[in-house]
């Protein structure tokens, strides 16, 4: 890292709880790891103040001093790193940051859909409609990534935007690839991997498609599954239904293990092989990007537009796309998936070195503030 950072601060323009899960995620976990390297660093964001905040490691400050360059100028600091999302509405703090004269590196945490239109059960005046404010916006957006020095996100996802023109060529030649930031911590220890499937999500969240993860293992089990399934996460009462209902042979294969604390979830995944995906959309998938650091392979449902970095996950002999969008397909490549790690296809060692470089921030800073 060179010396001359000495304080990187990172920065969410909303008011989220800085609390212990904060700080295991995003830019919460981007300011520890930057602390870690012996680089002063806070997170700031919007007031107010909350009871669980950590408040050593915080600055809140007012939506007015977000977007002034003298207030960014008072911090003293070299370097910023901006969870904006690219959003329009935050182009006056990127603004005020990049004319205070610090380095800024702007996230993006996005599955690469900016022009996309309205279904076709629209109206063709509300689909021309869509697609004119969805120009505008990538205009602003546009504006709003030209502050940065550096912009982090998968680099799929920025050539996809550099080829789809939605804001220029600078996204790609700025950009450095950091899909999300994944504790150091989060590395493969050289465990001996058990016949394990992990699922790990929100099951209260619809975006998590919980019928599918339901659907999907109950038919992996009845064509022949004989692996052990473990599902991390909230624990809703549809699952609990769904796993009491389950035959005796196929339920004693699932457990349901409700919450895990992130250490221990290391742990976890240092054991599995496999890493389950069911999700709508995602821009990242944490879980998933935990698993490939870990030596775990991936398996992800064949949806292109909406989980395009969570495909990219599988290259580098690292996981299998289903064929099609369905339970069936999914416990398909399940299967397929599983059938690699026997024949030997899947090494964790490899897995783990060929991807801890976009997630490890000791490793990806450097690349950010060189």
């Amino acid at each position: 890292m060179n010396p001359r950072y000495k304080k990187i601060y990172t920065c969410t323009p909303v008011a989220f709880h800085a609390n212990d899960g904060f700080f295991i995620r995003d830019t919460g976990l981007l300011a520890a790891g930057i602390r870690s390297m012996g680089i002063e660093s806070k997170c700031i964001m919007p007031l107010p103040y909350y009871e669980d905040d950590q408040k050593e490691h915080l600055i809140r400050t007012s939506m007015a001093n977000l977007k002034s360059v003298e207030w960014w100028k008072s911090l003293g600091i070299d370097g910023l790193i901006l969870y904006s999302w690219g959003m329009p509405k935050y182009n006056a703090i990127a603004r005020a940051i990049h004319k205070a004269g610090i380095r800024l590196v702007i996230h993006m945490d996005t599955s690469g859909n900016f022009d996309k239109l309205l279904p076709e059960q629209y109206t063709r005046i509300k689909a021309i409609i869509k697609w004119c404010t969805s120009t505008v916006k990538n205009y602003f957006r546009a504006k709003h990534l030209q502050y940065a020095d550096v912009i982090t996100m998968a680099a799929p996802i920025a050539q996809l935007i550099s080829t789809k023109r939605c804001f220029g060529d600078f996204i790609v030649e700025k950009n450095i690839s950091m899909p999300c930031p994944i504790s150091k911590d989060c590395s493969y220890l050289g465990n001996t991997k058990q016949d394990t499937i992990l699922c790990i999500g929100r099951w209260d969240d619809s975006v998590k498609r919980p019928q599918l993860l339901m659907k999907t293992l109950q038919h992996f089990y009845e064509t022949g599954g004989n692996v052990n399934t473990k599902i991390y996460g909230t624990t809703t009462p549809e699952l609990k239904e769904w796993h009491a209902a389950l035959p005796k042979n196929i339920r004693m294969r699932i457990t349901l293990e409700g919450y895990i604390q992130n250490k221990l979830l290391i742990n976890e995944l240092n054991n599995a092989k496999i890493v389950l995906c069911t999700s709508r959309s995602e821009g990242c998938h944490i879980a998933s990007a935990e698993g490939l650091c870990c030596g775990c392979s991936i398996v992800i449902p064949n949806r292109p537009n909406a989980l395009r970095t969570c495909i990219w996950y599988t290259t580098k002999n690292s996981g299998t796309v289903s064929a099609e969008d369905t339970p069936e397909s999914l416990a398909e490549a399940l299967h397929t998936e599983l059938h690699e790690w026997e024949s030997g296809n899947r090494n964790p060692h490899e897995i783990s070195e060929a991807w801890c470089v976009h997630f490890h921030t000791d490793k990806v800073l450097p690349l950010m503030f060189p």
